[in-house]
């Protein structure tokens, strides 16, 4: 209800997300998915800069509630598919889909999360730069 409790709410939900994303790069490089990790971690960047971007601008006092990849769909994204990960891959057990000309797996259990990851990686940072210019244009 106070201005202090509206800035410690927005403090509060940052380091919450980043600790989401330091628990998912961690899993994914113990688990020896580097790429994946990589993309989850181009995710975080682009959710700071979600948010950045709409603080910054509110604070020069422009709206910028714009976007595809605002804090909930980011949040169900990532809470969706990990739920959707852990569920197949204890009642269905290990599967890979492979071909022979690929080094790797072309899908496999983790790809039900590391996909929407990868998606929201590109979309965060989208929506970072349709913020900003959203701004621009209205400044």
């Amino acid at each position: 209800m106070s201005t202090f409790g509206a800035l410690y709410d927005s403090v509060l939900d940052r380091y919450s997300e980043m600790i989401m994303f330091l628990g998912i790069c961690y899993y994914l490089v113990s688990h020896h998915f580097f790429l994946s990790s990589v993309f989850a971690f181009i995710a975080m960047i682009g959710s700071i800069m979600v948010s950045y971007v709409r603080a910054r601008s509110e604070a020069l006092g422009v709206d910028c509630k714009v976007g595809l990849m605002q804090r909930p769909e980011r949040i169900l994204t990532i809470g969706i598919s990990a739920i959707l990960y852990g569920t197949i891959t204890y009642y269905s057990g290990e599967f890979k889909v492979s071909v022979d000309w690929l080094p790797f797996p072309l899908v496999e259990n983790i790809s039900i999360f590391t996909i929407p990851i990868f998606i929201m990686a590109i979309l965060t940072n989208l929506t970072a730069i349709q913020r900003l210019n959203h701004c621009h244009n209205n400044m």
